[in-house]
């Protein structure tokens, strides 16, 4: 006798969406809240990177996770992608650098220390949902000029992973990026290089290394600031 098949054998198994680039801010950002969770009272005036606070510092991470939510308000005017993951990172560092300094300065100004994390936590979450939401695809406006949502995504997973090694070095905490953004932002960095890798630098020390935090005698590095 002919069976019709069940709905349980013929419906097909509907595959999960992919988004690394969203998985791994989510899961570094979340880190960099439990980090900023034990941070003392009387911290936030410390030194943390060059002549930033470690209140600056913060604020700096917070203008990082933000810029998502700002660029996607803003009209894109180009048809193709200006420049991805790799290219955007192709500028002039030491040029920029002081206007960074200044905006992180001025920023950490308008608000108090303390309510730096609650901030940060409120930041990354609205930034996160946008891009749940955003087609890979997209384009947005950035300083860099125009890039898929995604490309742009993997930019901030780096900013929020190296800062955050910076944040718990001046906490005097052990640097420890979480899996899914250390392999990202290594892959990231990977890719800028011209030629391999060095093999003798393991994961942490490599993005140490590639972003200027550890001195090398590779001309290569650093690869960010």
């Amino acid at each position: 006798m002919f069976e019709y098949p069940s709905a349980a054998k013929s419906t097909p198994r509907l595959r999960a969406v992919q988004n690394p680039e969203l998985d791994a801010f989510r899961a570094e950002c979340a880190a960099v809240d439990a980090t900023l969770g034990g941070v003392p009272s009387d911290a936030w005036t410390r030194t943390a990177l060059g002549s930033w606070t470690l209140a600056e510092l913060v604020a700096h991470l917070i203008r990082q996770v933000t810029r998502l939510t700002a660029y996607a308000d803003e009209p894109v005017q180009d048809e193709a992608p200006a420049v991805d993951r790799f290219g955007y990172y192709r500028y002039d560092h030491a040029a920029m650098a002081p206007g960074v300094a200044a905006r992180a300065v001025q920023e950490a100004r308008k608000v108090d220390a303390e309510t730096l994390p609650a901030l940060f936590a409120e930041s990354w979450r609205d930034a996160a949902d946008l891009a749940a939401d955003l087609p890979g695809d997209r384009l947005i406006t950035t300083i860099r000029g125009a890039l898929r949502a995604d490309e742009y995504l993997a930019t901030r997973v780096l900013e929020v992973t190296i800062h955050h090694l910076d944040l718990r070095a001046a906490l005097d905490l052990p640097p420890k990026p979480t899996p899914e953004a250390g392999a990202l932002v290594m892959a990231l960095l990977e890719g800028m290089l011209d030629g391999p890798r060095p093999r003798n630098l393991g994961r942490v020390r490599f993005l140490l290394t590639a972003s200027g935090r550890i001195p090398s005698d590779d001309p290569r590095f650093p690869l960010v600031s």
